[in-house]
């Protein structure tokens, strides 16, 4: 039921910064309300992977079946109320991660990438993997990474034979142009066995887990690092030797959060579900890594719970998705947020989804969570049936659930938008250019834009109090202040 090689990224370090207030009451009330008037027609299997429309409609990538329709859906376009649009073609692609670009997408399959148009349709135009390409034979699937010009840098295990340029043989990290040909102008790495998950990192270079012990030339552990160009980072050791992870959260100052499931040779030699790594690839001791149970849930392989999703959260909390039903003894039933230390907050306590069974095999697990265009309703999605905000149980809730930001109030500051002191960011909303004006201007400073996706888009350094810059594709962003280190202010900007 979880998917752990067809990998869900669509959340990948979305900067979940809106208005989220915590409860301080003993009975805490949940700032996020379950929202019944949506619901989807999804009888089976799971769903991997979200993109919220500006129109309020959603694509959702995954393998869906829905009642009396043949064949299963693997890329589909929910209404509003979370029934099937059925205008939106069905061209049988798709089952991983979704990356909004430019009017288009892009999404993995199990053995490649493909680009798909507003109808559903696939995008000719991009010829991986709806062609046979020169020197490219696609094998097993992996993860990808799309840059702003389009172009894609994509993992997994695939053969290369271009013989003059001697890329011959199983290559793991592949770059390929726009157009979706295999870029000559690049160097294409290579193991021993395949990469799985990357993410790209503040500096350029990119985490990566699989079954690799050599890579490039270099002995590696199972989570290892590269730099821009692939090669490897001799610099990062984490000891890992077995199991994978499914998913990075990189940090501006160099750590990087892990999770999934794997060992360490080590101390600790047991086995790590979520923990955080100093930029040298040593676990950082200041973050206490929580203990995850399943609770009645069935344990798939013996491996136990797991998570598959991490997400960075107001002031320094991260939030976490996957199998589990208890974190640190405490009812969080797939959804959790943990302080920069590790330690439990109250949001989602004693939320969550319930148990799906398909093939004798039961699962309660969510892919992850992300907002609507304006912040006013949050989704989560994965495979479960069944959601509890604390208050309200729906059990007719199927793998995709929308949730609405309450109006919580407490005696405290609410967690909010961190907006910073003599930080303006105009126009907004933008049909192009952005001005960020700092009053004052800080030691070492940065800004750092996010897609809605929560991927690092643009970096610049900040060298005088009025900087200009050029936003190329509408959509959502959010854009962050940063010196030496320590985040100044994040803002929402709307790029039309």
């Amino acid at each position: 039921m979880d998917q752990p090689r067809v990998k869900q990224k669509t959340l990948n370090h979305l900067v979940l910064a809106v208005a989220l207030i915590a409860a301080t009451c003993a009975l805490a009330q949940q700032p996020f309300e379950l929202d019944t008037t949506f619901r989807t027609e999804i009888e089976q299997r799971y769903v991997n992977s979200l993109l919220p429309m500006p129109d309020g409609k959603l694509i959702a990538s995954g393998v869906m079946r829905y009642q009396g329709m043949v064949p299963e859906y693997t890329l589909a376009r929910l209404n509003a109320d979370g029934s099937l649009d059925d205008t939106y073609y069905n061209s049988g692609l798709g089952g991983g991660r979704i990356t909004a670009w430019s009017n288009r997408l892009y999404v993995s399959t199990s053995y490649s990438v493909r680009r798909i148009l507003q109808s559903g349709s696939n995008d000719s135009s991009f010829h991986m993997g709806s062609q046979i390409i020169p020197y490219f034979a696609s094998g097993q699937g992996g993860d990808y990474h799309v840059f702003p010009d389009g172009r894609v840098l994509m993992s997994g295990n695939h053969t290369l034979s271009d013989t003059a340029r001697g890329f011959v043989g199983m290559h793991q990290l592949i770059w390929f142009s726009n157009e979706g040909y295999l870029d000559t102008t690049r160097v294409h790495r290579k193991g021993n066995g395949a990469v799985y998950q990357f993410n790209e990192l503040p500096g350029g270079g990119f985490i990566c887990s699989g079954l690799a012990t050599h890579f490039d030339g270099h002995a590696v552990d199972r989570i290892f690092r590269v730099h821009a160009d692939g090669s490897v980072d001799t610099t990062f050791h984490t000891g890992v030797n077995w199991g994978s992870a499914f998913e990075f959260l990189p940090m501006a100052d160099g750590r990087v959060y892990a999770c999934g499931v794997f060992r360490r040779a080590q101390a600790p030699d047991d086995t790590l579900r979520l923990v955080r790594f100093m930029p040298d690839g040593s676990l950082d001791q200041s973050f206490a890594s929580p203990v995850l149970s399943l609770g009645s849930i069935p344990s798939l392989g013996g491996l136990g719970p797991s998570v598959s999703n991490l997400q960075p959260w107001a002031d320094g909390r991260v939030a976490v998705t996957g199998k589990f039903q208890f974190v640190n003894g405490q009812p969080r039933r797939g959804i959790c947020v943990l302080e920069a230390d590790g330690a439990l907050t109250t949001w989602f306590d004693d939320c969550g989804v319930g148990p799906f069974t398909y093939m004798g095999i039961t699962s309660a697990s969510l892919r992850g969570i992300m907002p609507d265009a304006d912040s006013t309703h949050y989704y989560v999605w994965g495979t479960y049936t069944g959601y509890s905000d604390g208050t309200t149980n729906d059990p007719l809730q199927r793998f995709v659930t929308r949730l609405h930001v309450g109006d919580i109030t407490t005696g405290s500051a609410p967690l909010s938008l961190v907006e910073g002191p003599g930080v303006r960011v105009y126009p907004n909303p933008s049909i192009g250019s952005v001005t960020v004006q700092l009053e004052t201007l800080p030691q070492d400073a940065q800004v750092v834009v996010r897609d809605a996706l929560g991927r690092e888009v643009q970096r610049q350094r900040l060298t005088d109090h009025y900087t200009t810059l050029s936003m190329t594709h509408s959509g959502v962003y959010m854009l962050e202040v940063w010196s030496a280190g320590e985040r100044l202010s994040t803002q929402r900007l709307v790029v039309e």
